[in-house]
């Protein structure tokens, strides 16, 4: 239960996310909007007084009447008054429509009067019903007659249209929220919680980017649009300074006059004025003109400096550039030139509209597209909840059926290979696992092993713990103490040496016989040397004890074998072992001594001090006390003119101390005649994966044509290689060498993918048998349950390879499947397929978990 209240909370959270979302896009998309309709109307308003403002100037310079083009504009769209009055507030002439007297806006007034440059200003009339704004622009006429040009614009239009955007964006974004919300309601039962996340999480998402970009555009075009309005107020008033030079030092105004006029053309132009000792010499308003000023900050500043700088004034969307005029060492005076930004913005507003309008777009497509997606999901997981509510109450006949290729699809096809594993195993639960009980698996093999196992020549490095001061121990102490430190050595040499087919370990009267045999002398001995020093260490850690372990280690050939008819005893026939009583007397703790013959093998590569000692079963034993391999250095500079056995060790020992740094001569030793060389130098490179490991291995397997390192460079590319050498390994297969094809099938496996899939399918009828094994073993592990069909056949085939590879891959499959097939292989007649068979049953009873 506090389960499912979590999640109703994250999904309230969630689709409150969303509608604080879609209200942001509302508000920001609509404030847009207004912002774009109110710089419309002002650059309209801007624009119209600035056209009549020349015309009055015009008709004022011919004395003409201005009464019949003030009436004439109150026809233009939205005017409500015109008036052209002298700053005194006495009026030259005028038009009014009836529903506005001009004579009541007497604060309008007042504040347009004072106006130096265009004053735009909203207000009401007395009423307070018929919104306004008026436009007022100051005029000097040639006589330098000063005037104020004063319209009146209705503002109903105005704020219609902006009532119009605001209500049409309502309706929309109220129709979504509604929606959404309704949609939410009808499937709040149903609706799943994956849903409403990655809805919510869209939306986040999208309104994090939108706003994040909204202010990236907005500080974008506020630093643009203020390096280029500086820029041209710069340039204006640099080219204006030159008139008012020539004005300060000759007193002629008709310069100024021409510029002033010019930029009246400028719509960002307000007023111009030169100023000298805190006194205007010269302004574009005349009633300025010889008037004196109280000097603000910037123009303090200006007044230590040499260089225009340009200033915001205190009236919003006002600038000041100030110019200082010098003629040599000496300040004339400083230009003032006033400028207004009336439409800067007006291009920000329409970006942002436009930004806007597209992430609402990205916002409904996003959301359009999570929810379908989620939906799939949703729909899909439900399929797999229904089929594990059935199997839970214990229908294993359930399948999911999803025909694609993608997640889900592998998602059901190994949960239907998951379902029938289970089947399997319950079927084995009632009935099979009588027949795979270990009474029939052990009978089985004793009778294998009596059959086979009638004496074996193994080539064995043997280490023996002698318990030194044992007989001592036993007389001072107790018998459980003596006994518990025993079987502490004991676990620790199991620990060490990993009990195996390879390494077996018995207790002795006086000390542990661990005995590595293999086929490959050098793997046996490397085993046997690292194990020892391993213990060596393990046993100096210990620290003092009534008795402790001395380390010996001798090289032989023993008889392996078992030796009751049952086959229940296996013993180890083999002699020549040092007399480790009377070494025990002269070695140290930290010592291991090897005998003679070993010495032979690791002379090469091993420091070792040689010793004699007289013993009373042997007489004169010459040992060797095993101080570590040689250094690194060492072994690389007598690496070329030793032995192949010689070489072989050494590479062992890089195997697992080699640098990087030694990669370039392991390369050159790969040039060995010596396949067996090749291979180990292969294998060192495997470990350090240098930089161009891949390019070496395959240039290797397009080189190399022996089988042994063929296969060693196909199993290291299958490690590191990628689908893109699926063709290179493919086309190994054709190589006339077993090993060679089974490596090539495992390292195809290795780098999986569909691709290899579809190329192992082409290979099931291998007529190798270890090749064909691995192939359907690889085909297996994709999940492929026709497998068990044709390793059931192949269990059965006249040759017995094939049988016993069979075996072997039912065994390695781990699955319930194989376990009918191998059961019924048990009756086999050849002794090789049914030690297979018992070995694959009783991988099978650790995987599958059977009791015995």
């Amino acid at each position: 239960m506090p389960f499912k209240a979590h999640g109703r909370y994250i999904e309230r959270a969630f689709l409150a996310l969303i509608l604080i979302t879609l209200s942001s896009f509302a508000y920001y998309f609509t404030m847009a909007d207004v912002e774009e309709v109110q710089t419309r109307y002002q650059n309209r308003h801007a624009m119209l007084i600035k056209l009549l403002t020349r015309e009055i100037g015009d008709l004022m310079n011919r004395r003409a009447d201005l009464t019949p083009r003030l009436a004439n504009l109150l026809a233009e769209e939205a005017v409500a008054y015109a008036v052209v009055q002298q700053p005194s507030g006495e009026v030259l002439a005028k038009a009014e429509s009836g529903l506005v007297a001009v004579e009541s806006l007497q604060e309008i007034e007042t504040q347009a009067l004072q106006c130096a440059h265009l004053l735009l200003i909203q207000h009401e009339d007395l009423s307070q019903t018929i919104p306004l704004v008026e436009a007022a622009m100051p005029l000097v006429t040639e006589n330098n007659r000063k005037v104020i040009v004063r319209v009146g614009f209705f503002r109903a239009d105005e704020e219609e249209k902006i009532r119009q955007v605001r209500f049409r964006n309502l309706l929309i974004f109220s129709t979504l929220l509604l929606g959404l919300i309704t949609f939410w309601f009808i499937r709040k039962r149903n609706a799943s919680g994956l849903s409403t996340a990655w809805l919510g999480g869209t939306g986040l998402i999208v309104l994090l980017l939108f706003l994040s970009s909204r202010m990236t555009i907005q500080e974008w075009y506020e630093r643009h649009w203020r390096q280029s309005f500086v820029q041209h107020g710069m340039s204006v008033a640099k080219v204006v300074s030159l008139a008012a030079k020539r004005f300060l030092k000759a007193g002629e105004e008709g310069d100024l006059r021409e510029m002033q006029s010019l930029l009246d053309l400028d719509e960002n132009y307000a007023f111009l004025a030169v100023a000298k000792d805190e006194q205007y010499l010269f302004h574009s308003d005349p009633q300025l003109k010889g008037a004196t000023f109280d000097p603000d900050s910037a123009y303090s500043r200006s007044l230590n400096s040499e260089m225009p700088i340009m200033v915001r004034m205190a009236e919003e969307g006002m600038y000041e550039v100030l110019v200082p005029i010098i003629e040599g060492q000496h300040r004339l005076g400083t230009l003032r030139l006033g400028l207004r930004n009336d439409s800067g913005h007006g291009p920000l507003g329409i970006l942002r509209n436009r930004l806007t309008l597209i992430f609402l777009v990205a916002l409904i497509i996003s959301l359009l597209l999570v929810y379908l997606l989620s939906q799939r999901v949703s729909r899909d997981l439900g399929t797999f909840i229904q089929s594990m509510e059935q199997v839970t109450a214990g229908d294993l006949r359930q399948q999911v059926f999803i025909d694609r290729n993608d997640e889900f699809g592998q998602l059901a096809h190994a949960y239907n290979f998951m379902l029938m594993s289970l089947k399997e195993r319950d079927l084995l639960g009632r009935g099979l696992q009588n027949y795979v009980s270990k009474s029939i698996v052990d009978k089985t093999l004793r009778m294998v092993t009596t059959q086979e196992k009638t004496g074996e020549k193994v080539f064995s490095v043997a280490i023996f713990a002698y318990f030194s001061g044992l007989t001592e121990a036993i007389n001072r102490n107790s018998g459980p103490q003596v006994l518990a430190l025993v079987r502490e050595f004991y676990q620790t040499v199991r620990q060490v040496c990993q009990p195996s087919s390879g390494c077996h370990i018995q207790v002795h009267m006086a000390g542990i016989l661990v005995l590595f045999a293999q086929q490959n002398r050098h793997e046996a001995l490397m085993q046997a040397v690292q194990a020892a020093q391993m213990l060596d260490q393990s046993f100096l850690k210990r620290g003092e004890a009534p008795f402790t372990p001395r380390l010996t280690l001798h090289a032989l050939e023993v008889v392996h074998g078992a030796i009751d008819d049952e086959g229940r005893d296996m013993i180890w026939l083999g002699e020549g072992m040092l007399d480790v009583r009377t070494f025990s007397d002269v070695q140290d703790i930290d010592e291991i001594i090897i005998s003679e013959e070993t010495s032979f093998l690791l002379k090469d590569v091993a420091t070792l001090d040689e010793f004699e000692l007289a013993s009373s079963d042997q007489g004169r034993v010459r040992a060797y006390i095993f101080r570590g391999f040689k250094p690194i250095d060492t072994l690389i500079r007598i690496f070329p003119d030793s032995s192949p056995w010689t070489k072989v060790l050494i590479l062992k020992i890089l195997k697992g101390q080699a640098r990087i740094e030694h990669v370039d001569q392991l390369l050159q030793w790969f040039a060995d005649p010596d396949p067996n060389i090749r291979y180990h130098v292969m294998d060192v490179l495997e470990r350090l994966k240098p930089a161009g490991i891949l390019d070496f291995v395959v240039r290797t397997l397009n080189e190399e044509t022996e089988a042994k390192v063929l296969s060693k460079a196909i199993s290291v590319l299958g490690k590191i290689g990628n689908e893109s050498h699926v063709p290179i390994l493919a086309e190994k297969l054709r190589v006339d060498d077993r090993r060679v094809k089974a490596n090539t099938v495992e390292a195809l496996e290795t780098i999986g993918g569909k691709k290899v899939y579809e190329f192992l399918n082409l290979l099931v009828d291998e007529q190798d048998n270890r090749v064909r094994a691995n192939i359907l073993i690889a085909l297996g592990k994709y999940g492929d349950l026709r497998v068990f069909e044709l390793l059931t056949t192949m269990i059965k085939d006249p040759d017995r390879n094939m049988r016993a590879s069979a075996a072997y891959a039912l065994g390695k499959l781990g699955m319930a499947q194989g376990v009918e097939p191998l059961i019924t292989a048990l009756s086999d007649k050849d002794p090789m397929v049914r030690r297979q068979v018992v070995a694959s049953l009783t991988a099978l009873k650790a995987d599958l978990d059977i009791d015995s």
